[in-house]
């Protein structure tokens, strides 16, 4: 299933932010058109070419800037490494804007979000990542005070 989109949700026209919840099997992504309200898009494996699957998405939504999840347990060397690798190469890929952003229990808050919604079992689960992604990009979003960029 390398390369395919696992869940995709809509295309926003014009100017956009790109949230990311980057996992080890699947990266969830969100994106806001406005820069002030996030909204779920898609989940996609963590396999093959994922910073061009990322750029081809980054593209269709005209994205101006990404910001990537970054947990407070992986502030370790190796663990916070990990992510400025991903984002140093989203951001030479794509030429825009990467930052880490603090993602600490987005997971948790997002499946405890879904199961209060009444969306259980393996659809929830799989969705997990892209509303880890909302909800890091609109904390990101509320710090900024929801100015567009």
């Amino acid at each position: 299933m390398e390369g395919d989109i696992l869940t995709a949700r809509h295309t926003i026209p014009g100017m956009s932010l790109i949230g990311i919840d980057y996992g080890g099997k699947r990266i969830g992504v969100a994106v806001s058109e406005s820069g002030v309200l996030a909204s779920p898009h898609s989940v996609i494996a963590n396999e093959g070419d994922v910073i061009g699957r990322l750029e081809q998405i980054g593209r269709e939504l005209d994205a101006e800037e990404y910001v990537v999840g970054v947990p407070r347990r992986a502030r370790s060397t190796d663990g916070e490494a990990r992510f400025h690798r991903f984002a140093d190469e989203l951001r030479q890929r794509t030429c825009k804007p990467v930052v880490l952003w603090d993602e600490t229990l987005t997971s948790v808050e997002a499946e405890a979000r879904l199961r209060e919604s009444g969306r259980k079992g393996s659809r929830a689960r799989s969705d997990i990542d892209m509303y880890a992604a909302a909800l890091i990009l609109q904390s990101y979003l509320d710090q900024r005070g929801g100015r567009p960029s």
